[in-house]
């Protein structure tokens, strides 16, 4: 915040913040009777003029009376076509005088919008200027400013008004209003600690936020933020970047923009020297700086500022993330400049429950309204991203539609007619502007309800508008099969439903209702007359099958001329008969459809093997196919035969211990079998010995150790 003289209006001005008063020296003079007469027929004289049909136009905008003491006319403009009824026309009121002026203007603009500057009286004729961090909204919902705490001077400064934008982006010496008047009052404000105390490094409580209440009702606050660009004409709103959000800073770009340097932009990375005299590249996203003594949560960047620019709007891309709040007053050599802003987002909960104004798009119509929509079908609106509510006015009543992702729907009247909405996205007291769509609800095609009966007689049900006639057509998938058409009439409930009798099959449904001579479009639905399942007979549930029994074939009963489809274990199998009568080839002479006599057979090809069976069936006709009847059974493995003992011939003598020479033994140095007088040779033993080596190496030593030990005893 800066502190300067205001600039002297005039011949004399006052400037108190309650109002400015600005005295010229013609309006010092007090003015005569004659020169009130005077201007009294030079008004008339206008009057004359505008309200003339051959004239045709508001030209005549002002009137007056010259230092001479003559009335004069202002008007607008003066085509060459209407100069002489012009001048008649003044002249039947006894002006002789008319000036063209053109359009005049208000050269205060009263679109207010983020980084504009404003100012506020201090003690002994001095004023503090600041900048307009973001517009917004008081907790109630009335227009307000975010801006910088230290702005207010600790309270000392209470009303403000905007600057002229034109001498603000000068950087003049003086302070002109802008010629709006007071805007308002600051509400809230904190810089440092609570109640404007140092606060504390490290403390989130530590924070320089304010908000302005503004209470001109002239001022029109915009989501924005001006570029400067435009300040010569008085009207910082002519270009400017809306605000969609608000958001903690990222690393990248930052921009701000304040009443003293306009427009800034820099990096969230500044350099700066550490004390081992090094120059580093430094981001701080999250941290404390004491500015002016009071501790501040904030982040660097160098978006640079001059006095002036506190509280100025700092944001990324359309993302409100900070204010102005300081800045070095010295930077070191080899350094960056750089600013210190405040987190706006943990800031605003100190504000007690004021917000930043967003910019909302416009919500779009999704649904096609150019035919007419059908009553009581939904109308699809998208919102954009950053919008929470749809509100949907009509007249002075309406809904407001919660918004998940970015499209909402809302239902059409139900009663056919012409039709006005209006469409508002929000988000808080954030909206966009409002959009009128205006319809037409056609006759809507009435509801019909899906069947699916395993009797032939069925009733068709549905909904519709109470007193309608509804014409409805069957068409059935059976190739060659005729339609069915029926009416019915719409109850005072809102329902429908008609009988009939229908053949085995599936039929699609076609129904229209005609109310007060308007005839809907065609309501769709499906109606199945579905056989019975059909009956497995040659099995019965639960059985178990001795292997020898296994089942080679499945039959059953069912309706004469069906389908039936087996499966088991959830695999189609065999080939089904009809009746049970088959081909020569064995295969059915009639595949798949259940015979005159009602029953039905599928070969298997060969029993079945061992093992758990889950059978299912369905039979379909016309197109329309049962339920499953299914059952489980088993077939049981097939019993093993018994194995012939082997025999093991006529042995070897036993073995003597005590002459282990002793035929059948053979010599200890024996290089020769001994013949043990079975006529065998032992080769084929020893084979053999060799064999339960390999295979079994455990049995063969087992043997060894008990043969070792007979020869030890």
């Amino acid at each position: 915040m800066t502190q300067r003289r205001p600039l002297a209006l005039g011949a004399a001005a006052v400037l108190g913040l309650g109002s400015l008063f600005v005295a010229t020296p013609a309006m010092a003079e007090d003015g005569t009777g004659a020169q009130l007469d005077t201007t009294a027929s030079a008004m008339a004289a206008v009057e004359n003029i505008n309200s003339s049909k051959e004239i045709g136009a508001d030209l005549a905008v002002g009137a007056g009376t010259l230092s001479n003491g003559e009335p004069i006319v202002l008007v607008s403009e003066a085509p060459e076509e209407k100069v002489d009824a012009v001048e008649e026309l003044a002249k039947e009121k006894g002006v002789e005088n008319v000036a063209i002026v053109g359009n005049v203007v208000s050269h205060a603009s009263t679109d207010i919008v983020a980084g504009a500057g404003y100012f506020g009286a201090l003690s002994e004729g001095r004023v503090g200027t600041c900048s307009t961090g973001f517009t917004g909204f008081s907790p109630e919902g009335e227009p307000a400013l975010i801006t910088a705490g230290h702005c207010s001077s600790d309270g000392a400064i209470t009303e403000v008004q905007f600057s002229d934008p034109s001498n603000d982006a000068a950087g003049g010496e003086f302070i002109e209003p802008d010629g709006n008047g007071i805007a308002g009052a600051f509400g809230f404000s904190q810089f440092g600690g609570p109640g404007n105390t140092a606060g504390a490094e490290n403390d989130p409580n530590s924070t320089d936020i304010a908000v302005i209440d503004i209470t001109n009702d002239a001022l029109d606050l915009l989501p924005a933020v001006t570029d400067w660009t435009t300040a010569d004409q008085d009207d910082l709103s002519l270009s400017t970047t809306p605000i969609k959000a608000v958001g903690l800073p990222q690393s990248g770009t930052i921009s701000k923009s304040g009443r003293t340097t306009g427009l800034s932009t820099g990096s969230t990375t500044v350099r700066l020297q550490y004390l081992d005299g090094q120059i580093r590249p430094t981001e701080i996203l999250d941290g404390y700086m004491e500015v002016s003594d009071r501790w501040v949560h904030g982040f660097i960047g160098g978006a640079t500022t001059s006095p002036g620019d506190s509280g100025g709007a700092v944001f990324q891309g359309e993302t409100a993330v900070g204010v102005v709040s300081g800045g070095p007053e010295e930077v070191p050599a080899g350094t960056d400049d750089y600013a210190w802003y405040t987190l706006l987002q943990p800031a605003l909960g100190f504000t007690d429950g004021y917000t930043v104004a967003l910019d909302i798009d416009e919500p779009v119509v999704k649904t096609d309204l150019s035919e007419g929509v059908a009553g009581g079908s939904d109308i699809v609106v998208t919102v954009p991203s950053n919008a929470t509510e749809l509100s949907v006015g009509q007249g002075n009543a309406g809904d407001t539609i919660a918004v998940e992702g970015t499209e909402v729907s809302f239902p059409a009247p139900n009663e056919p007619g012409q039709y006005t909405r209006t469409l508002t996205a929000m988000n808080g007291f954030s909206a966009s502007e409002t959009v009128e769509i205006n319809f037409e609800v056609v006759l809507a095609a009435p509801v019909v309800n899906d069947v699916t009966s395993e009797e032939s007689a069925v009733t068709l049900t549905g909904s519709g508008v109470p007193g309608a006639e509804v014409a409805i057509t069957l068409t059935p998938a059976a190739e060659g099969a005729e339609p069915v058409s029926l009416t019915a009439t719409v109850n005072e409930d809102g329902t429908w439903s008609v009988p009939t009798e229908l053949d085995y099959g599936t039929y699609a449904v076609s129904a229209t209702q005609t109310f007060e001579g308007q005839t809907s479009a065609a309501g769709t639905g499906t109606v199945s007359v579905v056989p019975a399942a059909p009956a497995i007979t040659s099995v019965k549930p639960g059985t178990t099958f001795e292997a020898a029994d296994a089942p080679s074939s499945i039959s059953g009963t069912g309706i004469e001329g069906a389908t039936v489809v087996v499966k088991l274990n959830g695999e189609e199998v065999g080939t089904a008969s009809a009746g049970g009568a088959a081909s020569e080839s064995g295969v059915a002479a009639d595949a798949a459809v259940v015979g005159a006599d009602g029953t039905w057979t599928l070969d298997l090809g060969a029993q079945l093997g061992a093992g758990a069976y889950t059978v299912e069936a369905t039979q379909a006709i016309n197109g329309a196919t049962s339920a499953p009847a299914s059952l489980v059974f088993n077939v049981a493995a097939a019993p093993v035969a018994p194995v012939d003992p082997v025999d093991p011939g006529n042995p070897a003598a036993p073995v003597d211990p005590a002459d282990p020479a002793a035929p059948g033994q053979g010599g200890a140095g024996g290089a020769e079998l001994v013949n043990t007088g079975t006529g065998f040779s032992m080769l084929p033993f020893g084979l053999a010995a060799l064999g339960m080596l390999v295979l079994g190496g455990g049995a063969i030593v087992l043997t060894q150790r008990r043969l070792q030990a007979s020869a030890a005893e």
